[in-house]
């Protein structure tokens, strides 16, 4: 009994960390929160009829419905790790051939999410074709450095970007290389009297994810906490600061333990209060200071 309540403690501990990747009143959110309940249901029941076996060993229908309550338990326990982590069963060849069912996989996912700050105030005045020009050299720098730096899949909104990495390591490369590159980019592309400043935020955790999906219809908390800390990385200081990057603590987990990060990678830690919609707790964000 041992064994499997030591299983159900740890897929417990996983849903429970899952579920909180998710909105209240996602449908994901409110089937692991069942999950989870059905789980502890099955375990007490499980561990209050293996106590009242060790006080009387010699009951066959106590041992009869402890065996039975122990066998619900690892039924569920497996249920529970095929919903964290779903995978095909074996199934015969003519079944496979006819099959064309997708199951959602759960994996670590890395947004990035940058905003040219008051580009309205960039544009204010000047000539079109200047405008035009301008952020077409901007949106092709945007893109090449991500390219280079193994994008997964981007999307633009107006001058709003959002960017899918598979690799922590890569999203911070590709912004760093793109805070770097910003100050030559105002200098010999920009036509505009005003400078590009950039916000951007950055975002890793768990969530299913459908590799064919376009990215701007995708939906996780991921993705929002990416666009919520790039609107929190609001340049506050004078007209010369052309760049502020905010990285949630689980992007720079990731990365910590790399030494090249360790070595090179200054970093400042700030606290992210909610706003009204409640949507993001108050957390702890990194900036990188370059």
């Amino acid at each position: 009994m041992s064994d499997i309540n030591e299983q159900a403690n740890s897929i417990k501990e996983k849903l429970i960390s899952f579920m909180k990747t998710r909105e209240m009143g996602d449908p994901i959110f409110n089937n692991t929160m069942q999950m989870i309940a059905k789980l502890k249901n099955a375990q007490s029941e499980a561990l209050k009829l293996s106590n009242d076996l060790n006080q009387n060993r010699d009951n066959p229908a106590l041992i009869q419905s402890a065996q039975a309550a122990a066998a619900r338990l690892q039924k569920i326990v497996e249920e529970c790790e095929n919903y964290i982590a779903p995978r095909l069963r074996t199934s015969k060849p003519s079944e496979a051939a006819h099959s064309d069912k997708v199951i959602a996989v759960p994996k670590e996912l890395t947004f990035v999410s940058i905003d040219v700050q008051g580009s309205e105030d960039l544009k204010q005045g000047e000539d079109a074709a200047k405008v035009s020009k301008a952020f077409a050299n901007y949106f092709a720098m945007v893109e090449k450095l991500m390219r280079e730096n193994n994008v997964k899949k981007f999307s633009w909104a107006g001058d709003g970007f959002i960017a899918y990495f598979d690799s922590a390591e890569n999203s911070i490369i590709a912004a760093i290389a793109l805070m770097c590159s910003l100050p030559v980019f105002n200098l010999a592309q920009n036509p505009l009297a005003k400078n590009f400043r950039i916000r951007v935020g950055i975002s890793t955790g768990e969530d299913y994810f459908d590799e064919k999906s376009e990215i701007g219809k995708m939906t996780s908390k991921i993705i929002d906490m990416a666009g919520y800390l790039q609107k929190k990385a609001e340049i506050k200081t004078g007209v010369k600061t052309l760049y502020r990057a905010l990285v949630s603590t689980n992007t720079i987990l990731k990365i910590h333990k790399h030494f090249n990060f360790q070595r090179t990678l200054k970093l400042e830690k700030h606290l992210v209060e909610a706003d009204e919609s409640k949507n993001v707790q108050q957390m702890s964000a990194f900036e990188i200071i370059i």
